[in-house]
């Protein structure tokens, strides 16, 4: 009888946190009253089932409660990559987000009605990140602590002053991002990248993080590399975002007036389901082991199918 009370109490705690609660840092995730009830939604004191007194056994897990397949706290299902009003009694985001519309980050499981080909993996068993630190592209080094990577590494669950709670601290390292569109009424399918985008995620792979003009003819860290934060008239390119081929179009972010090419435009940062074929599955070595040399089951987190996201601007 106990335990039944307990979960019912849990189950009515979450529902009153996030009633009108999908909004970045309102409801469970920030804006609190000195007599809030969203505290108990996620913790409890004596009686908790995993570590920083969280209601469920991992970050993971309690994340997904919600924002899972068959989570009903969140419209975000970031599992199968989609937004649903009907999954919450929140009708945040409805307005300018369509029913099973694609998100903006991709999904950890599928994407776009497809299974991922490749994700960030954030159930607490990956320590390292590829050019972190002191490695180099296609190298790996630990994450800051050898923490494990989890929803909360790079999102902060009470809030933040970033969009979409991106942390203002990531692998040890500050970050801003610029809030895009987090008025009232959210949008959850139009890309909204604004200044930082790219230094969030240099965090952990700052070595491809390379902002020198001229990155992709000069010899750097033993190979050459895309520029990032580019302007994306750079060299004559076509605007991906007005241009797009096959119905194919990129984000660029919303910190100039004509945009720059930033990690998003080219990567999903939660999960994609690109498909790599031909050429593009293992490259012409057809060895695979190393970020961007994709392959079938590895797409990088690349956007688009092969390399769809170098003709979109480039149209060769």
């Amino acid at each position: 009888m106990k335990k039944t009370v307990l979960i019912l109490a849990v189950l009515a705690a979450l529902l009153a946190a996030t009633v009108g609660a999908a909004s970045a840092n309102g409801g469970p995730h920030g804006g609190y009253t000195p007599t809030t009830d969203a505290c108990a939604g996620c913790h409890r004191t004596h009686t908790a089932s995993g570590a920083r007194l969280l209601i469920d056994t991992s970050t993971y897990s309690l994340c997904m409660s919600c924002h899972g397949s068959a989570g009903t706290g969140a419209d975000t299902n970031v599992a199968d990559g989609f937004f649903l009003s009907t999954r919450s009694e929140s009708t945040h985001g409805t307005a300018n987000t369509a029913d099973n519309a694609p998100l903006l980050g991709g999904g950890f499981s599928y994407y776009a009605g497809a299974a991922t080909t490749s994700t960030h993996d954030v159930t607490n068993s990956v320590t390292y990140a590829w050019g972190t630190g002191t490695a180099g592209r296609g190298e790996a080094a630990l994450l800051a602590g050898g923490a494990a990577l989890n929803c909360a590494s790079c999102h902060d669950p009470h809030g933040s002053s970033n969009y979409r709670i991106l942390r203002d601290t990531v692998n040890g390292i500050p970050v801003a991002v610029a809030q895009v569109d987090e008025g009232t009424t959210k949008d959850y399918d139009t890309e909204q990248w604004g200044v930082g985008t790219s230094s969030f995620c240099a965090a952990c792979h700052d070595a491809y993080h390379q902002t020198a003009v001229g990155q992709g003819s000069i010899l750097d860290d033993g190979s050459y590399t895309h520029r990032i934060d580019m302007n994306w008239a750079y060299g004559g390119n076509v605007n991906p975002e007005t241009v797009g081929l096959s119905g194919s179009y990129l984000p660029l972010s919303q910190s100039s007036t004509l945009g720059l090419v930033v990690c998003m435009t080219c990567h999903l940062p939660h999960g994609t389901s690109a498909q790599m074929t031909g050429i593009a599955d293992g490259g012409p070595l057809g060895t695979g082991n190393i970020p961007g040399n994709t392959t079938a089951i590895d797409s990088a987190l690349l956007r688009l199918d092969n390399r769809a996201v170098c003709e979109v601007c480039h149209q060769k």
